[in-house]
């Protein structure tokens, strides 16, 4: 065989191989994923091994400490969460306990003291009290005073027996009257004319109610009261004992100014009362040239009333 036979023969049998074996190509992104989950593969069994030695060197601590083995967990296992010790359990009871106890208190103190009454008001205390008496000294209204009420504005029973008594005159410093002013004090009044003993009532600090009442001597010629609202009120109780019919008209232009009487016709001043039992004016206020008093003239109701720089009933009933 010639050499170029040969030649060509060789390349045939060349081609022909090439055909059949294709050349081997690499899956780049394939060969670093590869590479990748390799390095986790290490980086994963390096940390499970400090893992294992640092837990296998907590356990020998313990271990050493307490004397007591523990056994060894496998590092892929889950940890377990261990329950509170007794003495951490006990104090976190106890904490809770006293937490809730004083929560408790708290809510209990505050609800106390949210409803616990409140001390009656002294002065408001005092025209119950002294109207109650002026209604029981009087026979056509005595029916109204009920006496459980009574006895409720006073601290006890003792100091409501020893004070109200059997006619509630230990009120009035031993007298029936028909007329009182409190302004701070208190001045007794028969008709027109001020008694010389004033009763000074006494207060529990804690409830408001009457612990005690003194009566003290009142000199005849002291400048006390208020001349215009005994007068015209005390003048009128009186007119209304003896039946006088023409007291009223007298009393009114004495006492009461043109314009109200001409506003309020014959019952100016007194809220259509012509025949009062009795007059309790408390409450007092004043302006700078005019003051004022609330009146109860018996009813049920009491009204305010102005008096002017002249002494008259300027205002009353709200007019």
């Amino acid at each position: 065989m010639k050499d170029h036979e040969l030649e060509q023969e060789l390349a045939a049998a060349m081609r022909e191989r090439s055909r059949q074996e294709q050349p081997y190509s690499y899956d780049v992104d394939g060969l670093i994923g590869s590479v990748r989950r390799r390095r986790r593969r290490l980086q994963a069994g390096a940390a499970a091994a400090v893992a294992i030695v640092a837990l296998g060197a907590g356990f020998l601590s313990r271990a050493d400490h307490d004397r007591v083995s523990l056994p060894v967990q496998a590092p892929t296992a889950p940890s377990a969460v261990l329950p509170p010790s007794p003495t951490a359990s006990a104090s976190a009871s106890a904490s809770a306990s006293a937490s809730a106890s004083a929560s408790a208190s708290a809510s209990a103190s505050t609800s106390t003291a949210a409803s616990a009454p409140k001390p009656a008001d002294p002065a408001r205390t005092t025209n119950t009290l002294f109207l109650a008496a002026l209604r029981y000294q009087n026979p056509a209204t005595r029916s109204q005073v009920d006496p459980v009420e009574v006895a409720a504005l006073f601290a006890d029973e003792s100091a409501y027996r020893r004070i109200w008594g059997a006619d509630s005159t230990g009120v009035t410093c031993g007298s029936s009257v028909d007329g009182v002013l409190a302004a701070g004090e208190v001045l007794l009044y028969q008709g027109v004319e001020r008694l010389d003993r004033a009763p000074a009532p006494t207060f529990d600090g804690s409830t408001g109610k009457v612990t005690d009442l003194t009566c003290r001597t009142v000199a005849g010629g002291s400048k006390v009261g208020d001349p215009t609202v005994s007068g015209f009120y005390g003048g009128l109780v009186t007119a209304a004992k003896s039946g006088d019919s023409t007291a009223m008209s007298r009393l009114g232009r004495q006492f009461v100014t043109a314009n109200l009487r001409s506003a309020q016709g014959p019952t100016a001043g007194t809220c259509s009362s012509t025949t009062p039992p009795f007059w309790l004016a408390d409450n007092p206020s004043s302006g700078t040239l005019t003051h004022g008093w609330t009146v109860n003239l018996g009813g049920p109701y009491e009204f305010p009333i102005e008096i002017d720089e002249n002494a008259k009933v300027a205002t009353a009933c709200g007019k």
